[in-house]
């Protein structure tokens, strides 16, 4: 059984984009808000201050946002306000305004998870029976007989399946593994399963 740790892109480049984005959408959801009871000018300061802190958070990310949790806990925060919003809303009568918060506040959780089952890494494992694939969801189990080719060069890990589809991954311990001793086991198990 061969184990291969997967490359990672590093997702939190584009956070402080998603920050920014937020933002914006606190912002634009100040025209929504009637301007006749203290509970509105209240929705709209915690609103209001929500924008200033994520706009500023979004230019200087690299000084207040230099670990993973602390990206962790502005999105569960965003998840909230937008969750609050969805709340506001509803109860002013707005409900598309309030539909759409409340799947904002579900996509920024589903974000949040996504995140949080990546922050350890893909793993592939190349064994006698199969080949294990990190998916969205779920690992994804390829049986030898859907591959045509599997080889290892250097730290990129190539797998041709029989439906004309072709995956190359980097792999960050490509050392770990002898690349002539791999490459012979795969076409070992690609020819038991030719036959």
């Amino acid at each position: 059984m061969y184990k291969f740790l997967v490359k990672q892109k590093d997702r939190l480049k584009i956070l402080p984009v998603l920050h920014l984005l937020v933002a914006l959408i606190f912002i634009i959801d100040l025209s929504h808000v009637p301007e006749n009871r203290i509970k509105d000018w209240l929705f709209s300061a915690v609103y209001f201050i929500a924008f200033i802190l994520l706009l500023v958070t979004a230019i200087f990310y690299k000084r207040i946002l230099n670990t993973k949790s602390r990206h962790f806990l502005l999105l569960f925060f965003e998840s909230m306000l937008f969750l609050g919003g969805a709340v506001y809303f509803w109860s002013k009568g707005l409900s598309l305004v309030a539909f759409s918060h409340a799947i904002l506040a579900g996509v920024l959780v589903l974000f949040m998870i996504y995140l949080r089952r990546r922050e350890s890494g893909e793993l592939i494992i190349v064994s006698m029976s199969n080949v294990i694939l990190p998916g969205l969801t779920g690992q994804r189990i390829v049986e030898w007989s859907q591959l045509t080719n599997v080889i290892k060069r250097d730290d990129l890990l190539t797998l041709d399946f029989k439906n004309n589809r072709l995956m190359h991954v980097q792999i960050i311990n490509a050392d770990d593994v002898p690349e002539n001793e791999f490459n012979q086991f795969c076409r070992q198990q690609l020819g038991i399963t030719q036959k």
